[in-house]
């Protein structure tokens, strides 16, 4: 009887130790891109403190040589219809760190509920500053992220759109880790208005948790779908709760042996990857 126990206890004790040695010898790769540029916020009005908390996230970008990408919806810039200074200081920020920028439309239209002609329109619209910011570093606009991902709502509109934005020359920034950091950035900045630091504390620990289980279930199923671990594409939002714990993230994730990567390295067989990524977010 004693014997079967130990064989039993030996049993476990190898099977977590070859599944900590595979986790730790996997090498793992992560795009992070920022949607809703400048900033994505329900109670900060003020553009100085737009430039903050821009300012702490593009620390951690920073320390963590991250090669991010922001995508960007110009309406933002406006105060009652006049370009604010400040917000727009809070963009170039991005552009002074030499990071990419792209296109997430102008005022965040979801496709699905939109006229084509007047979403293609919106996307033009968005695009204007960002050109010019960008070629203060002979950069490009290049990449387009749909506002939602929200891609059509049928065969026809969905190609409409892929021709639309072909014909403009932008490439489409897919998303392999979707999730819903949003709650958690409402719920942080709800504490934040009440002044309650120990409730944000306790949000933000939850929710380096709670994106880490994420990121694992979409190492899981791409596995399952295509026999191996794929490059992924993070999904989350210039925010504060990306201010103040994406370096907790960012340590969380060089734990699990991820090299952050830029989007273009993983762009170089896009048809394929997009294709994998489809199947990946509606299996």
């Amino acid at each position: 009887m004693f014997t079967f126990i130990r064989l039993k206890l030996s049993l476990i004790i190898l099977f977590t130790s070859l599944l900590f040695s595979q986790n730790a010898e996997t090498k793992r790769f992560i795009a992070v891109t920022f949607d809703d540029l400048p900033m994505n916020t329900k109670f900060l009005r003020d553009g100085e403190q737009w430039i903050e908390q821009t300012q702490k996230l593009l620390n951690t970008v920073k320390k963590f040589n991250i090669p991010a990408i922001g995508f960007v919806n110009e309406y933002k810039l406006y105060v009652n219809d006049i370009l604010d200074s400040s917000r727009l200081k809070a963009l170039q920020l991005w552009v002074d760190a030499d990071l990419e920028l792209g296109n997430h439309t102008f005022s965040h239209p979801d496709y699905h509920n939109t006229e084509n002609e007047e979403f293609f329109a919106d996307i033009i619209k968005g695009e204007k500053i960002t050109k010019e910011l960008l070629s203060q570093r002979n950069k490009k606009l290049e990449y387009f992220r749909h506002p939602f991902l929200h891609t059509g709502n049928s065969l026809e509109k969905k190609k409409a759109l892929e021709d639309f934005l072909t014909e403009h020359n932008y490439t489409i920034a897919p998303v392999s880790i979707d999730n819903g950091e949003w709650i958690y950035a409402r719920a942080y900045e709800n504490a934040y208005n009440k002044n309650d630091f120990d409730l944000m504390k306790q949000i933000g620990d939850e929710y380096v948790n709670y994106m880490m289980e994420k990121i694992k279930y979409f190492e899981n199923q791409s596995v399952k779908l295509f026999g191996y671990e794929i490059k992924q594409i993070l999904l989350v939002h210039a925010n504060m709760i990306n201010a103040d714990y994406f370096d907790e993230l960012s340590e969380e994730l060089l734990k699990r042996n991820y090299q952050f990567i830029s989007i273009k390295a993983i762009q170089v067989n896009r048809l394929f990857y997009f294709t994998q990524i489809q199947l990946l977010q509606y299996p």
